[in-house]
This record gives structure tokens, sequence and C-alpha cells, in this order.
């Protein structure tokens, strides 16, 4: 599981052509980290750690994301950004794909 772990941070980073940014803790990199709070009913069942983020974590557990040092997500809330406006655009940006696809509404 740590495999699984490795292959969706620093190698997916590699991959991307970015891991001389990102992907890794690592001193000179961008400060991005994603906390889950491993204490929440559907992740204590398994002892491990990564066995748990893979296998168990939803995004519900996300407590904390911090990216280039900012805390953009904390105590399982959003911190920086307006998600009433997120979810309008989203809603918009569908509803002109189905309307350019003439999908039925």
């Amino acid at each position: 599981m740590k495999r699984l772990v490795q292959l969706a941070t620093l190698d997916g980073a590699v991959d991307l052509g970015i891991a001389d940014r990102t992907g890794s803790l690592t001193p000179g990199k961008r400060a991005d980290l994603i906390l889950v709070r491993t204490t929440d009913i559907n992740m204590t069942p398994i002892g491990n750690s990564y066995e748990a983020l893979v296998s168990l974590a939803q995004p519900a557990n996300v407590d904390t994301v911090i990216v280039d040092g900012r805390v953009l997500r904390q105590a399982g809330k959003f911190t920086a950004l307006d998600h009433a406006k997120v979810v309008r655009d989203a809603q918009e940006a569908a509803a002109t794909l189905r309307s350019k696809a003439n999908w039925p509404t």
C-alpha cells in the first residue's frame, strides 16, 4: 500500500515533469500537505496508515489542506474559496455543456 501512495505522489510528479517542485516533502519544493483524520469511524478498522488511506479514506476524511504554505481547508472546512460560487460556476458550466451537446435537461 505504501507503494500506491508513492505512485500517486512522487511518481505522479515525476511522470508530469514537475518532481523538482512537488511530489515529496523536500526542502525547496512547494509546501503542499493533506492531513487526513484517521480517527474517523471509517478509518479506524485498519492499523496500517497507508492501507487505511488507500482502502478506506473518503474526501470527508480530509481535515486540512495546505498548498504553498496557504491553508485552503482546515477542520474539514474550506478557508480560501467561496464554496457557493464554486458550486454555481460548476452548475453553469455543466448547463453550458449540456446545451452545446443538445443533451436533454
